[in-house]
């Protein structure tokens, strides 16, 4: 209710309204949420040129949102030659670490090296994106998925989107 209210999301269905808690939350979907964290529920992104990324053309319903995210800097997609965005893949509780604390700190922060801990049972020091999680948890925007775990490769679903967004924007 709180990200209805703040404008974030109107659900994933309008009539009736609902916002399917336990489905998991798309790149695209992402880009959108993300976005509107930034900028405001009021704000319209820019017309995309469907060029930046090979599989978000034109006529994509999200493709002028992701656009943003990549001028943002938040994103550069999911892989090269081509660029690719990934757009309905769904987005892995790491990569939302990422994404979260570069919206929230600008696409040049970079966080505090890990050190020796993840304070997360499955999240070795080593692992790609560590510190990002390590971080995540030290703004208290997560304490992981439970008994000690971070379940750095599940993906994200709306519910835990949901916490996630008003925690890193502090949503009334």
């Amino acid at each position: 209710m709180r990200l209805y209210r703040a404008g974030i999301t109107n659900g994933c269905n309008t009539n009736p309204l609902r916002y399917c808690p336990e489905d998991p939350v798309t790149r695209a979907q992402m880009a959108v949420f993300l976005e509107r964290g930034i900028h405001g529920s009021g704000f319209t992104p820019p017309q995309g040129s469907g060029t930046i990324f090979a599989d978000v053309p034109i006529s994509y319903w999200a493709v002028n949102w992701i656009e943003k995210f990549y001028s943002d800097g938040v994103t550069n997609g999911c892989g090269n030659l081509p660029r690719i965005y990934c757009p309905e893949d769904s987005v892995t509780r790491a990569q939302m670490a990422v994404f979260l604390l570069r919206t929230k700190h600008g696409a040049t922060s970079n966080p505090p090296e890990v050190g020796s801990s993840t304070g997360f049972a499955d999240v070795s020091v080593s692992y790609w994106a560590a510190a990002w999680i390590k971080q995540l948890s030290a703004e208290g925007i997560t304490n992981g998925c439970g008994d000690g775990n971070y379940c750095p490769e599940n993906s994200v679903t709306r519910a835990e989107m949901a916490k996630f967004l008003v925690i890193t924007f502090n949503l009334p």
